[in-house]
């Protein structure tokens, strides 16, 4: 069964695979199929296909696409970066450590000269702790990310309106028409050269909202000729890693 989105497109709720989004695009020429793991499952399909091809072409692919969601869920969990006692998460300025108090009964946050320590009952989940260790990346962020967009942007000659920080999964920043800057509060947990880059290609977006080649040449003569090394350094890593 289905639900309708809108005139472009439909939720089909499959018995076994969940809701997957089923939408028409101008120029498709085929159906296709995408999962992702926090994005899930994308049927796209040609301008003048009908809907109920594609839940026909899903219940073919069903086994396809049920052994997709598990090859990204397991992709998923080897790029989570470790939480708890004896592992330590990385900013851009401090480090965020874990302790375990026994006799606590709840997440404290202590900040200290150069890192956080988060201490924690030892039963506590990964759920619980990974909110923490975004409270203080969050915190972290609204005091780094702006006032680094601000001296990039003056450097470089860019004007923009206001910088919104995001919790994503997915991509690292944005750039929207009102010429806003958005950024993910996990760039923190990249070194200040990738962070750097991400908010230089955001900023990039103020003079070419697409990824054609003036965008390049641009975004390239700001990273001295480095930006296909920056991309392939990016692809590495994962805002949903925490």
């Amino acid at each position: 069964m289905s639900k309708q989105q809108n005139l472009n497109s439909r939720i089909f709720s499959h018995p076994r695979i969940g809701e997957i989004l089923i939408r028409k695009r101008v120029g498709s020429v085929a159906i296709r199929i995408s999962v992702h793991h926090s994005r899930g499952v994308t049927a796209t399909i040609p301008w003048f296909t009908t809907f109920s091809s594609a839940v026909r072409f899903i219940t073919v692919k069903e086994e396809w696409i049920l052994s997709a969601i598990e090859r990204q869920r397991e992709k998923s969990i080897k790029k989570e970066i470790p939480l708890g006692e004896g592992s330590i998460v990385h900013t851009i300025n401090r480090e965020i450590r874990f302790e375990i108090v026994p006799q606590a009964e709840k997440i404290k946050i202590l900040r200290k000269e150069g890192f956080t320590i988060i201490k924690h009952p030892g039963n506590i989940s990964r759920k619980e702790l990974s909110a923490a260790v975004i409270k203080e990346l969050r915190r972290e962020a609204a005091l780094y990310l702006p006032y680094r967009t601000g001296e990039l942007a003056e450097l470089h000659g860019f004007e923009y309106n206001r910088v919104f920080l995001k919790n994503n999964r997915t991509n690292w920043g944005s750039c929207s028409r009102q010429q806003n800057i958005n950024l993910n509060i996990h760039l923190m947990r990249l070194d200040k050269e990738m962070a750097d880059f991400v908010i230089l290609h955001e900023l990039c977006h103020l003079k070419h909202h697409n990824h054609k080649m003036a965008f390049h040449r641009l975004l390239d003569s700001l990273c001295n000729g480095r930006e296909k090394e920056f991309s392939k350094r990016l692809r590495r890593e994962s805002p949903g890693a925490i």
